[in-house]
């Protein structure tokens, strides 16, 4: 049987300085500015999962998006006003995962895909940063 939930929950918990986590079963379309930074745990829109079996060992591979909404689109001066601190973001990210680099029992954290940008989420646009971590799962 899978430990994907155990999957999600370490990731979430995974301390990236100050921003707060949401996890799947705590993701809404609402996000109040008093929130943000916000990080929230989905399944990946872009990956496709992988299946393997061979004789009794089965390989899953997991696509999971971190999303981190960083400010509305309309808030300050633009993408330069965030572009450091979206930086540092992603640098502290990658450090966690250096440290967590097994999530749960049989999980191994394989890939960490990072971009910056603007993203819709609900009715306003954000400037973000879009994380896939990718990982492998022996069930």
């Amino acid at each position: 049987m899978s430990n994907i939930q155990d999957i999600y929950t370490s990731i979430a918990n995974m301390k990236v300085g100050s921003v707060k986590a949401r996890n799947i079963n705590k993701v809404k379309l609402a996000v109040r500015n008093s929130d943000l930074p916000m990080r929230l745990l989905l399944p990946s829109t872009s990956a496709e999962g992988d299946f393997i079996m061979i004789g009794n060992l089965q390989n899953v591979g997991w696509a999971i998006r971190d999303l981190c909404l960083w400010a509305p689109l309309s808030a300050g001066k633009g993408v330069e006003q965030f572009a450091d601190s979206m930086l540092d973001y992603i640098s502290l990210y990658i450090a966690q995962v250096k440290e967590n680099r097994n999530p749960a029992t049989n999980a191994t954290i394989m890939g960490v895909e990072a971009q910056m940008g603007p993203v819709p989420w609900g009715d306003t646009d954000f400037w973000a940063v879009d994380i896939t971590v990718t990982v492998e799962e022996i069930i």
